[in-house]
């Protein structure tokens, strides 16, 4: 009994905390933004319908895809840099530098969105071709979007980054009963709709962080220094990682249909917000982890046991979330719900290993990257050839759980060089 107290005392403490106070602050603007997400979600399928909402989700699918190459690592070197910054003003003058390059890399990915629109749809099978050529001159704010999550780890400043989890739903949202006003809505509409709120909602939220524009070229050289000793491995483990990912939504489209995408991807927006909550208490925490010398134990526990009880309450009220919000249509969203919520518990569960990124161990997160893009390539081809949607689902559950096996083995490495020393 005293052991329970004991819990329940350390829990209480731990809730008046700093990191505790940023962790609820961006949980709660991530649920926020869950909510308008789902009412976004309920708007897009009630009036584009299956066949439509498919189109819109493809374009969402293709665009996270590509724009992941378009970092090469200057981000990952931009948040470390800040984060192991000891002034305001230094931190102000990377994110000027950051911002600059982030442009740059923005007109890149812009014109890259250009040329494709005119092949994709020959590869596809598609008609979304001229929309990407209409929307490709405000993609360009796109690359930025991963910049803003960066500065505000590095910066520890949560509550500004917390805003662009919601602004950009408002927008869409407020924008899409604009337009249900005014004209016959098409996929193409909400497409751009989109694209402009997420615009506006990285404007909005650069502008917060007040990026310095002085000393251009040495923050720059000071960016490209670190991204080639730190953020280039990251990148290469993000391509090789992150893009093998993505590849679940370009299988499903090409092996089978852009509405079985749209309901995976339903599947995902109800099962992926439960690792909001670890991935907030390790953003909250990155600052700290540059000058500690471990993850404190605590953490790790709380967030199995939050990662835990959702898969439990998704398993047992999917049914009825899908029904409730997006009618009997998308009922065959249910049965991928339990693989995609042990995706999340496992991806979850690696959140607080970014412990390892704040040390500075590109090439152990690397390697673990290359590890995890092994499988989601065989296994994501295989078996969504095999089992359409739900063959995504099962590799996405097994992708997630080797990486996390193998962030805990880097994390025990990093253990055992302590003890060396």
């Amino acid at each position: 009994m005293s052991m329970i107290n004991n819990i329940i005392n350390d829990f209480k403490k731990s809730l008046k905390g700093k990191t505790a106070r940023q962790t609820i602050i961006l949980y709660s603007a991530q649920i926020l933004a869950l909510f308008l997400g789902i009412f976004s979600s309920v708007i897009n399928t009630r009036i584009l319908g299956p066949e439509g909402y498919g189109i819109l989700a493809f374009f969402l699918a293709i665009t996270s895809f590509t724009v992941l190459f378009f970092r090469f690592g200057f981000f990952s070197a931009s948040g470390l840099l800040i984060a192991q910054a000891k002034e305001e003003r230094t931190e102000r003058e990377l994110i000027g530098a950051s911002v600059i390059a982030a442009f740059l890399i923005g007109v890149a990915y812009s014109f890259f969105i250009l040329l494709l629109s005119f092949f994709i749809d020959d590869i596809f099978h598609t008609n979304i071709g001229w929309i990407l050529r209409y929307a490709s001159f405000i993609l360009v704010i796109l690359p930025t979007s991963h910049l803003v999550y960066q500065i505000g780890r590095g910066t520890n400043k949560i509550e500004k980054m917390s805003f662009f989890n919601v602004i950009p739903k408002v927008v869409y949202i407020v924008g899409a009963l604009m337009l249900l006003k005014i004209i016959q809505i098409e996929p193409f509409h909400f497409i751009l709709l989109n694209v402009f709120s997420t615009f506006i909602g990285v404007i909005v939220v650069i502008y917060l962080f007040h990026p310095l524009f002085s000393n251009i070229r040495k923050n720059l050289n000071e960016i490209w220094k670190k991204t080639k000793g730190y953020g280039f491995h990251i990148y290469s483990g993000q391509i090789a990682d992150e893009t093998t990912y993505e590849l679940d939504s370009i299988f499903i489209t090409y092996f089978v249909t852009t509405t079985q995408l749209g309901f995976y991807s339903l599947a995902n927006r109800i099962t992926s917000p439960m690792v909001g909550l670890s991935n907030a208490l390790s953003t909250s925490l990155f600052k700290r982890f540059v000058d500690v010398d471990r993850i404190p134990r605590k953490v790790i526990y709380y967030n199995f046991l939050w990662l835990a009880a959702c898969v439990a309450g998704l398993t047992i009220f999917g049914t009825f979330i899908v029904n409730l919000l997006f009618t009997e249509k998308f009922l065959p969203v249910v049965p991928l719900i339990l693989p995609l919520a042990l995706a999340a518990f496992f991806r979850g569960m690696y959140q607080p290993y970014t412990f390892l990124a704040a040390k500075g161990k590109g090439e152990w997160i690397r390697n673990i990257s290359f590890a995890q893009a092994s499988f989601n390539v065989v296994g994501n081809f295989v078996l969504i050839y095999m089992y359409g949607a739900m063959g995504a689902a099962v590799a996405s559950a097994i992708a997630c759980f080797i990486s996390y096996i193998f962030h805990v083995y880097y994390y025990r490495k990093w253990m055992k060089t302590l003890l060396i020393t």
